[in-house]
Order: structure tokens, then sequence, then C-alpha cells
């Protein structure tokens, strides 16, 4: 059953239309997150679930109820839709301790004041805040603010969450222990969440099912692993994965049954076979999928290191080969290598295969994509 139904929804600001004709459906329960660069229209479309955008056109149904229809002039108002909302900014009353922040939606719909008092020591306990609910937003961190926000969530158990970009101002450390907390919230409520953010990392750490949008249009909706794996197009390889992907130009020949593919001066042939296709095409390939010689092998190219940054537990190699900057991720604590010139070699099953006119997928790990599904 799907928990959010959008169908045919468009926004127009003006003679600008922001959002064109989108239908997206959010299965119940399932943590859902619009991810895409800035004016891309994942927060429109989260307004316009919530009800603090209104859609020109097109129909939107939340627990199966309809809470707008273009057809029909019907719009419900966001405090009657029954949501759940984290705003960036906390959106937490200045003037009001914790604990009447987290329960004046339920003073106002009148609940009985012990389930209000069980509520609040429910909430205050899950986001680490017990003792804190005396005191005002002005006397806590950011940290504890945004907590306050997801207490707020906690206590009004609501079955639909929306939250736009709630960890963008927050601090590293503080951020991934909050993504937990905020997937653990999700889980615990058996809630839908449907959750707005540019950050790739936040998507694929989070989500049981991740939306790439573009323009307002949606490029790719499915799985964290199929998003990495099977991006449908380069728009979804190149915004997805730090470090990024690299990218190659290349040429593809189809010969004897087999699909080879010419980059430089090398050759490299497809583990499955692309008889479809021949002529320029797009090469990519994960900075993880690389590894590094120091003399020539099957599948390799020749580069040059020119950084080494390590991280912690793996080590991110810039080089540069034929004239493109190419990273390679390297798992383990790395100061620096040993020889400036080296050999790339291209893992031919973990290739990415795209068009270079259409910019769809051809082919991935798992073989060629059907031409229907590349278009």
């Amino acid at each position: 059953m799907n928990e959010v139904s959008l169908k045919g929804i468009t926004k127009s600001y003006g003679a600008h239309l922001a959002i064109p004709p989108l239908d997206l459906d959010v299965p119940k329960g399932k943590f859902v997150t619009l991810l895409g660069p800035s004016g891309c229209g994942k927060t429109t479309t989260l307004r316009i679930i919530a009800g603090l955008e209104q859609p020109s056109d097109g129909e939107l149904t939340l627990s199966g109820k309809s809470v707008f229809s273009g057809r029909n002039s019907h719009f419900v108002p966001p405090e009657k839709r029954g949501l759940g909302f984290i705003f960036q900014s906390y959106a937490l009353w200045p003037n009001m301790k914790v604990d009447r922040n987290i329960t004046l939606a339920l003073q106002q719909a009148r609940k009985p004041k012990d389930e209000i008092q069980e509520r609040l020591g429910e909430a205050l306990k899950k986001v680490q805040l017990e003792g804190y609910q005396d005191r005002f937003p002005s006397e806590l961190s950011g940290g504890q603010q945004q907590r306050v926000a997801v207490a707020r969530l906690i206590a009004a158990r609501n079955s639909i969450l929306l939250m736009d970009e709630p960890l963008s101002n927050l601090d590293a450390v503080l951020r991934t222990e909050m993504r937990t907390e905020l997937k653990r919230l999700s889980r615990d409520l058996g809630a839908t969440t449907i959750y707005v953010t540019h950050d790739q990392v936040e998507a694929l750490t989070m989500s049981d099912i991740i939306v790439v949008m573009k323009d307002g249009v949606i490029q790719q909706m499915g799985s964290p692993y199929e998003i990495y794996h099977q991006p449908s197009n380069l728009f979804v390889a190149e915004f997805i994965g730090d470090p990024r992907i690299n990218l190659f130009d290349a040429t593809l020949e189809q010969r004897d049954s087999r699909s080879v593919l010419h980059i430089g001066e090398i050759e490299i042939n497809l583990p499955h076979a692309l008889p479809q296709s021949s002529g320029p095409m797009r090469l990519a390939i994960r900075p993880e999928r690389l590894t590094l010689h120091d003399a020539p092998v099957a599948n390799s190219l020749p580069a040059e290191v020119d950084v080494v940054q390590p991280t912690g537990s793996q080590t991110i190699l810039s080089l540069t080969s034929q004239g493109n900057a190419v990273t390679v991720l390297i798992p383990r604590f790395v100061e620096r290598w040993p020889s400036r010139k080296v050999w790339l070699e291209l893992d031919a099953e973990h290739i990415m295969v795209f068009d270079s006119r259409s910019g769809q997928l051809l082919q991935t790990t798992g073989g060629p994509i059907r031409q229907e599904n590349a278009a």
C-alpha cells in the first residue's frame, strides 16, 4: 500500500514551471529520500506534500485520502493532514521550555494530561534529553535543539514524517549520530518517512528508497544499492558517490560476438556483449574498483600520482592519466605512494558503459541494460 501518492503534480511560479508533471508513490513504512542538487525541486515537492505549497495541478493522497485535487479544486490545509515535520531551522518556540515545545500540539489536541506526560517522558528518554525539560531553546546546543525537534515527532506519533535537511546545521560528528537517531525513530514508530537532502551520504546510509531529482524530474528511483551500482544515466552516476565516479571517453567495437572497449591504446573485453551498440561511449568506474600497479598489466592505463589524502580507514589518491583526472580509493591508511608513475587496472566486471549522446546506461555489473529501460 502506498502511504503517499502524487499523480501528475505540477507547480508553477508565474511563467516558470518548477515541477513538471510528477508521479511518485511512497510505500507505507519506508524511509524515502528525495535527493538532488539545489534547485532540483525536492524541497518544493516536500512542501507540497506538507500542504505548505499548493500545487498548480494534479492529485495528492495521504493514507488513501485526497488532500489535493486540481480537478476538483480540493485542498486540505497542513494542520489537518496529521503530518510530523522537522525543519532545517529546528522551528522551536524560543519563549517556551523544552517540555512545552514537545507537547504543545498534544495539549492543543486536548489529550489527557497523563498521556501527555507519558509521551513527554518517552520522547525525552529516546533522544537522551532527560532532565532538560525545564530549559529554553537558547540554553541548548544546536544538536540538543535538533533532538527537541525529534522528540516532538516522537511524542506526536504521526504515521507520516517529513524531514527537510534537518542535519545540515550540525557538525560532522553530531550529524553522524543524528542519522542513526532519525533512522531508528522511523523504524521504531513504523512511520513512512520522506527525507530531503543534497547530501548523498545521508541518502545512502539512511534510505530504503532514494529518489534522485533534477530540474523537477525524477531521474531514478530505487534502493541505495541500485542507485550506486546501477545508475540509470550519467547524471545519477556522477551525483552519487564520494569520491566521485571516474569517467573516460571510449569507443565500443563489436568483434566476433564480443564487445570491445577502446580507451586510448588499450582494449577491454566486456564480460557481457552489447550487440545493439557501437561507436563513442562514456566509460565509468568507481574509485574503489581501480587497482594500482608498478608495471603494466592487462586492462591498465599509465598514470601519475599527484596527491595522496589519507582519511583514516581509507586513502584517496588523485592521479592524472592521459590528460584525465582520476581518483582511486585505497582501503587502508597511506601517507605517500612509493612511486609517482603507476598503471591503473580497470576491473572489467565493474565497468559501466553509457551512451555518449543520451547519457543512458547500457551496461553495468549485472550485464546489458534492456534498450527499453535505457531510454
